[in-house]
């Protein structure tokens, strides 16, 4: 069978069968902060380069904590462990007040960095790129710091996991 006999002939799709399908592609999920202090949630984090070291994300446009990491020129990256799944909701919705409640968490080079972040990097922006709704940040970083612990909160499938087979409830 030839390639473009593969093809399908409709060549758009809804935003209900890319969110179906693009959610079966498991993702890390981290909180991104600022100085201010400001974060949010976000699943939208790779790798970008190993000389230098520098990773890729993808912020909404719209997003408070875009603004100051632009403002800054600095970011951190705190993946989350399963023990703090709870800061997923936390750092999605309210105001920056609000979503650093009651988390412990120190500066970095005036970043804060999330004391009980499996793994944390703290990044300089190199560039930014914005693309339809999202900008991308290209950032190289500058620390970081990693436990070795196997339970980082994955999300696929609109659902949170740490491993094959075990899901929970974020709330």
């Amino acid at each position: 069978m030839r390639t473009e006999d593969r093809v399908p002939s409709r060549l758009s799709v809804s935003a209900e069968e890319y969110r179906h399908a693009i959610s079966r592609l498991p993702t890390a999920v981290a909180v991104i902060t600022s100085a201010g202090p400001v974060g949010c949630t976000a699943n939208a984090v790779m790798s970008l380069s190993l000389d230098p070291p520098s990773v890729l994300l993808s912020l909404a446009t719209t997003s408070r904590t875009l603004a100051h990491i632009r403002s800054e020129g600095c970011f951190a990256v705190n993946v989350l462990s399963w023990s703090d799944r709870r800061l997923v909701a936390q750092f999605a919705a309210g105001t920056p007040a609000e979503r650093f409640a009651d988390v412990p968490w120190y500066p970095v080079d005036g970043v804060p960095v999330l004391t009980e972040a499996s793994v944390a990097m703290v990044c300089t922006v190199r560039e930014t790129v914005q693309l339809l709704d999202h900008t991308l940040i290209a950032g190289t970083v500058t620390w970081a710091r990693a436990d070795d612990t196997p339970t980082t909160v994955l999300f696929a499938k609109q659902q949170y996991a740490v491993g094959p087979g075990t899901t929970g409830d974020v709330r």
